[in-house]
This record gives structure tokens, C-alpha cells and sequence, in this order.
């Protein structure tokens, strides 16, 4: 599973449970060994001193006693009793409580006679639970410490990192003439991972050049013949063809023409231009009147395939746009949608802020409709022999020029391809 914290706060983390768990292990030892060293001291001391006692009572003689320690003898008829609460304690050193606090207890039995030696632990307790709470405040401090050390050195440590993604980021690092990363760092991980960008960016801008060399090419190599047929046909309109039938196929074949030189220049000016600069240099024109020559021309195509192809004005076709873009926008949205549609109607919708593009064709899943912008993916592989472009083309034009383009269900069925040109 993917961690939702950045490299330098997993740095941090690791640094904080590491010495939480270290310090926390210490004082456990700390507090094993102290209760150790108690029992390992306390039981010598007490074994001496009840011996002494032992001796003294032989003889008839008294031992003193410390203040913190209290002395029972009970007899071979058991009495005096013990109190209830060393009722159960055995021949040996253990420990017993009393009122919440911790006692030593030897016990030893001569001649049939049990001398119980008992000893307070009262301020070996308390300077216990200081050291408890010293350890506990060390716990916290040494946290508190690897929290700090922990964010200055992820902090260096991320810093190339940071300074390298800044560098592959920018937009320089793809010119050819940019300089290579490896060289400013040093021969580590963050030094490799430099020398793979390098190589990576290296490849990336011979295909950018490839990209800009064959976009030029295409355009220079299209642009003559291009004129060369424009020229023919403005040259056979102008001396006059006698057949208007003629007449007709030479008036499309200039329009498509004009149409090509246009798609021609788009997509040079999609390839070179930088992707934050608005497309837009060959004129601007009206919605509506670029609404009314492709519906002119597509009108043809669409009573050959039985459709009804129309132009609805909701709001009026204000403001003025790219000429050759909105075209291209247009001409592929009727162009597929003349396409895919056997029966009914081609509708162009003009309205406020944008227009739309309804069919009355099967439609397209709700799974699907995100795929069909992809490049080379086609609603109907078993419609002619288009490559799936066109939307594609659409979509780059849309995103560069700040508008959005989105498909619909169309009230009527089929599809609907609505651009707003001021999305929301």
C-alpha cells in the first residue's frame, strides 16, 4: 500500500519510533537491573543480620534492630501468631506487601523455633518511582530530540532530491542545449538517479527534435502542393466551367483545400507551440457564420446517408474565435457524427458560451466515453478505415485554449459533444 506521508516525515517517523523504542527498551533494563540489585544486596544483608539475631537469642543476648526492620519469633507451639499478612510466607528471602507497600521477608526456622526478619521498602519505593519518572521524562526528551535531528537531517538528506525534481521539472532541462544533471551532484544514490534522468531527458529530446523536424517537414512539403491545387481551382472558377455540376466539385475541392492548409498549420502550430500559449494565429471568426459553411458543406454527405442535418440557435453564436480551430472542432464532431449515425438527426446546437454537436445514432457506454479522446481509439472499429484521431485532435485543440469538451447522453438518444469555451 502506497504511504500518504512524504519521504522527509517518514524519515522523522522512523527516527521517533526508533529511539522510542530503544529508550523504552533501556529503562526497562534500567528497572530490571534495579530490581536486581535489590534483591541481590537487600537478601545478603538480611541473612547476616538474622544470623546475628539467631546467635544472640542462643545465648540470651539482643540484637538492635533498624529502624526499618522489625523482628517476629513465633515459638514451636506457634505462638505469637504472625500478623494475617505474613500468615503464608515460607523458610527464604521473599517479598510481601502490606498496605500497598513492598516488604523484604527471611524467614528461618531453628530448633523448631521461626524468626521472621521483615525490612520497610519504603524509601528504596520512592527513590524507585523517582527513577521511574526520570526514565519516562528521558523517554519523552529523547523523542522530543529524535523528532528534532530526525527533521534536520531528512531535510538534507531530501534536499538533492527536491533540487533534482525541481531541475527535471523545468521546462529548460528539455532544450538541447541544457546541461547535464549528473555533474552537480555527487557519485551516490542521488548521483545515479541524476545520470538515469540524463539519459531519460537525453532520448526525450531526440524525440522532440525528430517531432519538430518531421511537423516542419510535413508542413513545407504539403504547403506547395496545397497551392498548387488552390491555385488550379480558383484559376478554372475564375475562367468558367461550363457544367455547374463541375463547377460544384471544383468549389469543394478548393473548400477542402483551404481546409487541409488549415489542419496543416494547426497541427504545426499544436507541435511547436509551448503548452501554455493559446493556439490561435490564422484569424478570427464568428460561430454562427463558421456554424453555417460546415453545415452547407456537410449537408450533402448527410441526405446521401438519409440523416437531417440542422443548425438550432438557443442564444445566438456571439464572440469571435480561431477561425482554423473552431473549424477543426466543428468539422470532426459533424464529420463523426454523420459517421456513426444511421438514421434520424445531425444536430449543431449554438448557444451561450459554447455549442454542442447531438446525433440520434446507438450511443456510447458510460465506461467508454472517456476512452474515445484517446488517440487511435474509434467508437466503431467496423466503420471505415479512420484511425481515431479526430476527437483526439479536438481534445488537444480544447485543453490549449482553456476550453472543455465533454460527451453526453443526448435527450433523444445517442451522443451529445458539448464545448464550453467558458467552463465553469
Amino acid at each position: 500500500m502506497k504511504s500518504r506521508h512524504s519521504l522527509a516525515r517518514r524519515i522523522v517517523i522512523v527516527f521517533v519510533l526508533l529511539t522510542l523504542v530503544v529508550s523504552s527498551l533501556f529503562s526497562l533494563v534500567v528497572m530490571q537491573a534495579v530490581s536486581y540489585t535489590e534483591d541481590y544486596l537487600s537478601e545478603p544483608s538480611m541473612r547476616a543480620r538474622l544470623n546475628e539475631i539467631v546467635a544472640a537469642a542462643a545465648k540470651g543476648q539482643s540484637v538492635p534492630l533498624d529502624k526499618d526492620m522489625q523482628l517476629f519469633i513465633v515459638g514451636p507451639d506457634g505462638k505469637p501468631p504472625l500478623p494475617a499478612w505474613l500468615a503464608r510466607v515460607g523458610p527464604g528471602f521473599q517479598e510481601a506487601s502490606r498496605d500497598g507497600l513492598e516488604h523484604h521477608v527471611l524467614v528461618n526456622d531453628v530448633a523448631g523455633t521461626r524468626y521472621v526478619l521483615v525490612q520497610d521498602q519504603e524509601e528504596f519505593e520512592r527513590r524507585e518511582t523517582m527513577l521511574l519518572d526520570f526514565l519516562l521524562a528521558a523517554i519523552l526528551f529523547s523523542v522530543i530530540a529524535a523528532w528534532a535531528l530526525g527533521a534536520r537531517i531528512a531535510r538534507r538528506v531530501i534536499a538533492p532530491v527536491v533540487r533534482l525534481a525541481g531541475q527535471v521539472q523545468h521546462r529548460e532541462q528539455l532544450l538541447p542545449l541544457a546541461p547535464p544533471l549528473a555533474s552537480d551532484y555527487a557519485p551516490d544514490e542521488v548521483g545515479t538517479l541524476a545520470a538515469a534522468f540524463d539519459t531519460a531527458l537525453g532520448k526525450l529530446q531526440q524525440a522532440l527534435q525528430r517531432e519538430r523536424l518531421f511537423t516542419s517537414d510535413v508542413s513545407h512539403e504539403l504547403r506547395t502542393p496545397l497551392m498548387v491545387i488552390e491555385s488550379s481551382c480558383e484559376l478554372m472558377l475564375a475562367q468558367g466551367v461550363g457544367d455547374a455540376r463541375q463547377e460544384t466539385t471544383v468549389r469543394r475541392i478548393l473548400a477542402s483545400c483551404v481546409e487541409m492548409r488549415e489542419l496543416v498549420a494547426t497541427f504545426l502550430e499544436l507541435a511547436r507551440a509551448p503548452e501554455s500559449q493559446p493556439l490561435g494565429d490564422g484569424g478570427e471568426a464568428g460561430l454562427q457564420a463558421l456554424a453555417d459553411e460546415l453545415i452547407a458543406r456537410f449537408r450533402g454527405e448527410a441526405q446521401a446517408r438519409g440523416l437531417e442535418l440542422s443548425l438550432e440557435l438557443e442564444s445566438g453564436g456571439e464572440g469571435r474565435y480561431p477561425a482554423p480551430l473552431l473549424r477543426a472542432i466543428l468539422s470532426n464532431l459533424l464529420r463523426n457524427a454523420i459517421h456513426y449515425t444511421d438514421k434520424g438527426f445531425v444536430r449543431l446546437v449554438l448557444r451561450r458560451g459554447g455549442f454542442s454537436v447531438c446525433d440520434s445514432g446507438v450511443g456510447i457506454p458510460r465506461e467508454q466515453r472517456d476512452a474515445v479522446f484517446l488517440p487511435f481509439v474509434r467508437g466503431d472499429a467496423t466503420r471505415g478505415d479512420g484511425l481515431g484521431l479526430g476527437l483526439s485532435l479536438v481534445q488537444r485543440i480544447c485543453q490549449r485554449q482553456g476550453w472543455r469538451i465533454r460527451l453526453e447522453e443526448s435527450r433523444g438518444g445517442g451522443c451529445e459533444f458539448r464545448v464550453d469555451f467558458y467552463p465553469a
